[in-house]
């Protein structure tokens, strides 16, 4: 199902660059940080000082969806360089650096996690703001950055248990609006079935790099709020998306290969958290009974309708006359 050795190394595309003048890496000396508890003090000062309680320990992909949902609020976007977030003040505290790339923001927080502590210090830590102007060829090697930071067998492990984000792997999380509709009628289990699952959506579009019609999401929360009609109504929660979703919103279609491929790029670019071996597996249990109930008759209807379709062809075929 899965695909267990390491299905997001993201590889570079290994063609000659030259550039002039090319930034020669060097090493930095890393200031020693101060934990909090399971946190850097200044990633847990971040963190409360936009109201994010750090009681409880949050993950890196956690954080990551929270700094990426703070830079889009705050529009913290480089205008010349989109790939890159400027720093203001209190991500300044944080990285220390004026710049940072967008996809890298994962990276950059390894070192505050007190559960990384031992492997980052044996890591090579390099500050991408120091930099020295050198004239050189270079060429891009068919490794990632991850790769780069030679982890350790405990992080390798780590990164191998992440789940490949293809067709195969999201259509047993995905859930059509018309599923949604039988499974909220037991609200006793609706929750538990839709966190973690996935739904399909209209695209924004006022957002003009999205080439695809619809986009998928994985949903991280469930709300009840009273409904317009009395009643209540069942809103969902996903990432990087203002407004929470109702179930009449959601798509009744199956979704494309662009779909899943942009859903796929997404996480690479730290926007939204990694799936893991272990979390397909288990929600994709908790699914197949519901999601193979909702798909046979459904299946079994188009089968009677082509079956239905070659007999009139058939009945055509051999009366001729009687179709005149």
């Amino acid at each position: 199902m899965g695909d267990r050795n390491g299905s997001f190394f993201w590889v570079g595309d290994g063609d000659d660059q030259t550039l002039s003048p090319v930034k020669h890496r060097r090493k930095s000396k890393s200031k020693k940080l101060e934990f909090l508890g399971w946190g850097s003090r200044p990633l847990i000062e971040f963190l409360q000082s936009i109201g994010k309680d750090t009681g409880k320990q949050l993950s890196q992909y956690d954080v990551t969806a929270i700094i990426n949902e703070y830079v889009h609020t705050y529009n913290l976007f480089n205008p010349m360089k989109k790939k890159r977030v400027v720093c203001d003040e209190r991500l300044h505290s944080l990285f220390s650096k004026n710049s940072v790339p967008r996809n890298k923001i994962y990276e950059l927080l390894n070192s505050h996690f007190a559960e990384n502590k031992d492997s980052s210090e044996d890591d090579a830590m390099y500050d991408s703001d120091e930099y020295e102007d050198v004239n050189v060829t270079y060429k891009k090697q068919k490794v990632s950055s991850l790769e780069k930071q030679a982890p350790s067998q405990k992080k390798k492990a780590l990164l191998s248990s992440f789940a490949a984000i293809i067709p195969e792997n999201i259509k047993l999380l995905y859930l059509k609006r018309s599923l949604v509709q039988e499974l909220v009628k037991h609200p006793e289990s609706f929750e538990g079935k839709l966190l973690g699952s996935y739904i399909r959506i209209k695209s924004d579009p006022m957002d003009f790099s999205q080439k695809n019609s619809h986009q998928l999401h994985p949903v991280t929360g469930v709300k009840n709020v009273p409904g317009v009609s009395g009643g209540h109504e069942v809103l969902l929660e996903v990432p990087n998306v203002v407004k929470d979703i109702p179930i009449r919103m959601l798509s009744d279609d199956d979704f494309s290969k662009e779909e899943v491929e942009d859903l796929c790029q997404r996480v690479k670019d730290g926007l939204l958290k990694r799936p893991t071996v272990v979390e397909v597996e288990h929600k994709a249990q908790t699914l197949h009974e519901d999601i193979t109930k909702h798909w046979l008759p459904r299946e079994l209807a188009h089968l009677q309708n082509l079956i239905d379709r070659a007999n009139e062809k058939g009945w055509r075929k051999e009366y001729p006359f009687l179709s005149k």
